[in-house]
């Protein structure tokens, strides 16, 4: 008996906590994904952000359900079996029986719509039925924006699509919020009356902006990120790393650009719509390439501790 203990106990601290983090990551990969979106036509920027979700969701429901019910079960094979699903609807209900959780009909609307992606559309593309039904998972995204918001959202339009603003932005966090925080804290409350540390986020990682920090937009790091340009370029700029750069004469990017420049700080595709850019000026304006790239990634490190300076190795 205390030896099952030690392991139900060391599963539910550990494994689950473990588990914790991942839906943290999850949930803070769909919302990151959903601020990058500029637009709504791409169906491809859909299903990356209910993908992420629904799975950070589902995993955090189901963390919530062991902690709650497991005691109370003697057949674990049944009970290991019975979170064998992915109908969030079916896991929130299970839940909400010992803890109600008061939701309104827009995150209802919400859990339906990942629960219709998780079960319908995450693998329609392989069917041959998916060339009379495309962009799905875009579709429904939008007619929930829309429905909620009471807006309409234009994906067809050449100069009039629409834009992925503020507002929405900061709608679709919210709704994400609404319904990740309860859930968190009902993980909260059983691993205390449990005497576990299931709950507990380590500091900087995804999942500590969801769990710790309670931020589901990335507005605050949009102007961290314009702060810390507005820092860089000005007198106060004074270390040695912006001094490195200070040092080196600016190559020749297009003043027209300087939106996407900024976009690309933050996006990953964006920086690679701007690489060619970035050879082409290397190779008409920088004679010493190496120098140069020495001295770039020399801004990225301490300048008080060594850092690896040597040429990379061709052709590895």
């Amino acid at each position: 008996m205390g030896e099952q203990m030690r392991v139900e106990e060391f599963w539910k601290n550990f494994n689950l906590g473990t588990e914790l983090d991942i839906a943290g990551r999850f949930l803070y990969d769909g919302l990151y994904a959903f601020h990058l979106m500029e637009t709504f036509t791409r169906e491809e920027d859909a299903f990356e952000v209910l993908y992420s979700v629904a799975v950070g969701v589902e995993r955090l429901i189901k963390i919530a359900l062991i902690l709650s019910d497991h005691d109370k079960s003697t057949d674990q094979g049944a009970f290991e079996r019975e979170l064998i699903t992915h109908s969030h609807q079916d896991l929130l209900h299970r839940l909400t029986v010992s803890h109600p959780i008061k939701i309104g009909k827009v995150h209802h609307d919400f859990i339906a719509m990942l629960a219709t992606f998780y079960k319908s559309r995450r693998y329609g593309r392989y069917s041959l039925a998916s060339v009379t039904e495309a962009a799905k998972e875009r579709d429904e995204l939008i007619a929930f924006l829309e429905k909620h918001l009471q807006i309409k959202i234009d994906v067809t339009t050449m100069f009039g699509v629409t834009r992925n603003d503020l507002k929405i932005r900061k709608f679709f966090g919210k709704v994400v919020s609404k319904i990740a925080l309860p859930v968190y804290e009902i993980i909260y409350q059983e691993a205390r009356r449990l005497n576990l540390y299931t709950y507990e986020i380590e500091y900087g990682t995804k999942a500590s902006k969801i769990f710790t920090f309670k931020r589901f937009d990335f507005l605050d790091e949009d102007i961290l990120q314009a702060e810390l340009l507005t820092y860089f370029m000005s007198d106060k700029a004074t270390g040695p790393n912006s001094n490195l750069l200070k040092e080196v004469e600016a190559l020749p990017f297009e003043p027209a650009e300087e939106q996407d420049y900024m976009l690309a700080l933050r996006s990953e595709s964006k920086k690679l719509m701007i690489l060619d850019q970035l050879d082409a000026l290397y190779e008409e304006h920088v004679s010493e390439t190496g120098d140069r790239l020495a001295l770039m990634r020399a801004s990225y490190f301490s300048l008080d501790s060594p850092f690896n300076d040597e040429e990379e190795e061709e052709d590895l």
